[in-house]
């Protein structure tokens, strides 16, 4: 296992800034091992608060141990006095990013997806760990399209006494359940499966369960309004799917799925209720005609378009090269046109 000792490695690039810490790339000089370095940003250093959250972070990702969970391979103190800790570095993204290339995601791929998210949220559940913070930007994934939920920065952790005040909202307000707007002290693993719906709403149409312009109004819709049934935004969307993302968007935590296996269990009977159908013949040849035929077909969709993005074939960005090449084109047959037209 990669150290836990941040003299043992030399500081790269930065891979991502948060409002109280900064992700580095980490090499390590005796294996050249790859890994990401989370540090307290100097600025909030000294705030006993922050600090407690960030120790907290470290503790629970400490008992997380799952294959869906970003590794956690120990952290302290540094010399200069900031905390910081050392984990897996992920280099597929996130599923943010892959919503922002595509538009939005196959729902063979979204089941995957979501077993994976729901292996790794029942594993932070039995710890007695919430993450309060699901979303898009939260799932990393690496380039053989496994899904790594990470960022526990405001995770409430059920064994240890809250370290936000009573009352108090947190999380992100596109993906914030009910009783997290009106700051219940009773917070239960069923905040996270909203925000799991809100999540998979979105990975499905490309647009987020709610369109309020401000946080007031995403907060009314949250409490008060019901969300459109994906199946009137993504008409292949299978029944069952549309019905259990209906389910997680439940306004009372009561009314929604038992637990992240429920739910989990829900992906792999579509699994086997439409992988077979989908790729008959395939599975015939491969002689699988098991549960995970579809969404094992949705992992190869996933990977296939993580390798496009990162090797730049999709994505929200302009390929300059193709516009120059247009361009040339364009002032040819224009040119071509001139000459060729009668004096």
């Amino acid at each position: 296992m990669p150290s836990s000792k941040i003299t043992d490695y030399d500081l790269g690039g930065i891979l991502g800034v948060g409002t109280v810490g900064t992700i580095y790339e980490g090499i390590e000089k005796e294996t050249q091992h790859s890994v990401a370095i989370k540090k307290l940003h100097p600025g909030v250093s000294s705030d006993k608060l922050i600090r407690a959250r960030f120790r907290r972070e470290m503790t629970i990702l400490e008992r997380l141990r799952h294959p869906n969970i970003i590794a956690y391979y120990g952290g302290g103190e540094a010399e200069d006095g900031l905390l910081y800790y050392v984990m897996e570095k992920i280099e597929g993204g996130t599923i943010k990013e892959m919503i922002e290339a595509n538009g939005h995601l196959d729902w063979q791929v979204v089941v995957d997806v979501a077993r994976q998210i729901c292996s790794a949220l029942q594993c932070a559940h039995n710890h007695g760990v919430i993450h309060r913070d699901l979303k898009p930007g939260n799932l990393f994934l690496t380039k053989s399209a496994v899904v790594k939920l990470g960022d526990f920065g405001i995770a409430r952790d059920l064994t240890n006494s809250d370290l936000t005040a009573t009352g108090l909202t947190v999380g992100t307000h596109a993906y914030m359940s009910p009783e997290q707007i009106t700051g219940d002290a009773l917070i239960s693993g069923k905040t996270d499966l909203y925000a799991l719906g809100c999540c998979l709403f979105e990975m499905l149409s490309g647009r987020k369960t709610f369109m309020g312009e401000n946080f007031a109004q995403l907060f009314e819709q949250h409490l008060r309004t019901r969300p459109q049934h994906i199946r009137e935004l993504v008409p292949n969307c299978p029944t069952e799917l549309d019905e259990i993302i209906d389910k997680l968007l439940e306004k009372n935590p009561e009314d929604r799925p038992f637990n992240a296996r429920a739910v989990q269990g829900v992906m792999l009977q579509l699994g086997e209720r439409y992988g077979l159908e989908a790729e008959l013949d395939q599975a015939l040849e491969a002689n699988d005609v098991g549960a995970d035929a579809l969404t094992e077909k949705g992992r190869q969709i996933l990977q296939q378009q993580i390798l496009d993005r990162l090797e730049g074939r999709i994505g929200p960005s302009i390929s300059w090269g193709r516009l120059a090449a247009v361009g040339v084109l364009v002032c040819g047959i224009v040119l071509a046109a001139i000459l060729l037209s009668p004096k």
